[in-house]
Parts: C-alpha cells; sequence; structure tokens
C-alpha cells in the first residue's frame, strides 16, 4: 500500500473584479487568497470569508469537504453554481490533459462548446440529456396532427414521427413531419469535410420562421433520440459537439470528430486553427482536442482565460494538482504526498496516480499574443 501524508494544500483564490465572468489566469496570484493545509477537512464560507474546521458548524455554509481515502482524496462541493475543471492546472504523469465525453461542457473564455453524443472505446453509443422537456414529445396515438409543411395528417408514430411542441406555434403550424423538417434544416446547413471528421454551420440563425423561437437539434420519443438534421455517423470512436450561442441558447455550429484523427485539433480565433471560435476572449491557439488511450481527451494551450471542461460537484483526486473554476472562485488542490513505486492506479479519475518525487512547481507561464485588458463592464 502507498504510504501518505496528510499533506494536501488547499488554496482559495477569489476574483473582486467586475467584468464579463471571466478569471484571468495569468492575474489570479494578485487575488485574495486563502490556504489550508491537511487531510480530511471541511472548508465554510461567511460573507465570502473561508475558513475550515473538523467539527460540524450548522449555521454556516459549507464550501467544501475533504475525505482522506486509502489512495487518493475525495472533494465534495457544495454549490449551485456550475462547477468546472481548470484543465491548465492539472499535474500528473500524463500532463495537463482532461477527458470529455457525452454531456461535458467546454467553455473557451465566452465561448462554449458541448459533447451531445460519443461512441466510446467499447463501441456504445451514449447521448447528453435533453435538458428542455419541450423537447420530448408526447405519445398520443388517438390524436390525428397535420403537418404544416406537406399538409398530410396521421397520428404520432415512430415510423411518422410528427414534432408537436418544439416552438411556439399553435394550431395548424403547431406540429410537422420530422423528415420534412430535416429536409428544410439541411438546406440551411453548409457541410466540409475536414481532417478530424465533418463541419456543420447553420447559413442563418436557427429558429422558426413563423413564432422566432429558437429550434433544438434533437428531439426525444419515448427512449429514443432523433436528429433535426441529416448526420451518417462512421462505424468507429467518436464525439459530437456542438457550439452553443450562451446569449440565444441556439446551437450554431456542430463538429463530428472521429478516431481516424490525422493531426491533433486546435482551438482558437487563429486562422491555423481546425476549429475556429471568432471571440476577443478566446486565444489564438487557445486549446487541442486529441486521441490519448483511446479517449478524447483535451489540453489547455497556456490560454489567458483558461480551458474549463464541466465536472461533477463529487469527485476524487489522484493527480498531483488540480483546479476548479466555480463563478469567480477559484479552488487550487495540490497533493504532495509521497507514493511508493507500484501503487496501484483508478480509472475513470482525473489520470492515473502519479509517483511524485520532484518538487511541485508550475512552469514559467507564455504570455499569449493577446496583450489587450478587458474593459470592465
Amino acid at each position: 500500500m502507498p504510504a501518505y501524508k496528510n499533506n494536501l494544500e488547499v488554496l482559495i483564490k477569489q476574483d473582486s473584479k467586475q467584468g464579463m465572468g471571466l478569471i484571468d489566469h495569468e492575474q489570479s496570484d494578485t487575488f485574495q487568497m486563502w490556504k489550508f493545509r491537511g487531510g480530511s477537512t471541511i472548508i465554510y464560507e461567511e460573507n465570502q470569508v473561508y475558513f475550515e474546521s473538523n467539527d460540524t458548524q450548522t449555521n454556516k455554509k459549507i464550501l467544501l469537504k475533504v475525505n482522506k481515502q486509502t489512495n487518493q482524496y475525495e472533494i465534495m462541493l457544495s454549490v449551485t453554481q456550475p462547477t468546472f475543471i481548470v484543465v491548465k492546472d492539472i499535474k500528473s504523469v500524463n500532463g495537463s490533459e482532461y477527458p470529455i465525453v457525452a454531456n461535458s461542457i467546454i467553455r473557451l473564455g465566452r465561448v462554449e462548446y458541448r459533447v451531445i453524443e460519443e461512441r466510446n472505446k467499447q463501441m456504445q453509443i451514449i447521448h447528453a440529456p435533453i435538458k428542455n422537456q419541450d423537447c420530448q414529445q408526447i405519445n398520443d396515438i388517438n390524436k390525428i396532427y397535420q403537418c404544416r409543411f406537406c399538409f398530410m395528417e396521421g397520428n404520432q408514430n415512430r415510423d411518422q414521427l410528427f414534432l408537436t411542441n418544439i416552438c411556439k406555434c399553435v394550431g395548424n403550424s403547431q406540429a410537422v413531419h420530422l423528415e420534412c423538417m430535416r429536409y428544410w434544416v439541411d438546406s440551411n446547413i453548409t457541410r466540409e469535410e475536414t481532417q478530424f471528421g465533418l463541419s456543420l454551420k447553420w447559413k442563418k440563425q436557427h429558429e422558426c420562421t413563423i413564432c422566432k423561437e429558437s429550434l433544438p437539434i434533437r428531439v426525444q420519443f419515448e427512449n429514443e433520440y432523433f436528429d433535426l438534421f441529416t448526420l451518417e455517423r462512421p462505424e468507429l470512436q467518436y464525439i459530437l459537439v456542438e457550439n452553443v450561442n450562451r446569449e440565444k441558447n441556439v446551437c450554431c455550429e456542430i463538429y463530428l470528430i472521429h478516431a481516424l484523427l490525422q493531426d491533433n485539433i486546435k482551438l482558437g480565433r487563429g486562422f491555423q486553427c481546425d476549429i475556429k471560435a471568432q471571440d476577443i476572449t478566446v486565444s489564438r491557439h487557445h486549446a487541442t482536442i486529441k486521441l490519448s488511450k483511446n479517449n478524447f481527451v483535451i489540453e489547455d494551450n497556456k490560454s489567458r482565460f483558461g480551458t474549463l471542461v464541466s465536472m461533477n460537484q463529487k469527485c476524487e483526486i489522484d493527480c498531483a494538482a488540480c483546479g476548479f473554476q466555480i463563478g469567480k472562485l477559484l479552488i487550487n488542490l495540490i497533493q504532495q504526498d509521497y507514493i511508493l513505486k507500484g501503487a496501484p492506479s483508478t480509472q475513470h479519475k482525473l489520470t492515473q496516480l502519479p509517483q511524485i518525487s520532484k518538487q511541485l512547481e508550475e512552469d514559467e507561464p507564455q504570455m499569449d499574443d493577446d496583450s489587450f485588458q478587458l474593459e470592465n463592464k
């Protein structure tokens, strides 16, 4: 069994600047900071002041709990805001990379991507859940619907699926055949084959032409998912990533990334990038997606605002160091325990257990060529 010391360091940094909800990681050393060290502990928050206690504080708000296990630390966050892992803060034998799977949300500055579907290395297709209840079609076999495109009537069934609640239209304009909708949506999409697979880009906004309501890209009928566009899946490992307009909550691009990668996929706003994000908060080469040990992973390229990937509020830390971002709050965990050779490794965690025999020092960051300063709003 590995020999452990109670030597987990927890750094909490808070950005007090008012802005766009972004954290400048190059300036994080200037933030207000709290430092804790030890094994199992509970960290509380009161009026944006953080303190730890091994005793239960009934009237205090819990930020996180640290529970020292046999060969890792279990972290449980007690927050209502979305929690993201900061990819550039991961330190392990595999470098700074993090797996992306179905329902992973990736943030590059203000730009957001979401993995809506994946075929894993076991060749199992996994769909991200549909959050909008309106995208779940009603199975009413006794009601007669009329398609607003082809005007044909029929009952609701899988072979002749009527979309009944994808927008706010009512009356004769409420229902539309799935195949009719696909034909209309496909006419609004530009398809391009790439070195990593296929890209689909909408020519104009993906919305209903009558009520101007944003349209989904998938619907659910019973236990099946149906796309509102035509896309043939490859018989190999892949992920399907959508680019979401966060202000309007509407999809504008979809990328099919398969395992036959000719090269790593560059993300950023530079002309050399494979997936381009035209936003000033995105670095020219912000991040990279690659295939590592039959898993799709993403790594940061020393970007200014960091590469964030959504995570569960309960996780197990078995790497040397990592960081979380919750709104304007940064939580860095540094594990300086000494682990004997031959220590068992775990799967489906951040990384394998590293053999830490040297001092953990972060490499000197390189400034990105973006030297602009964002004005507070």
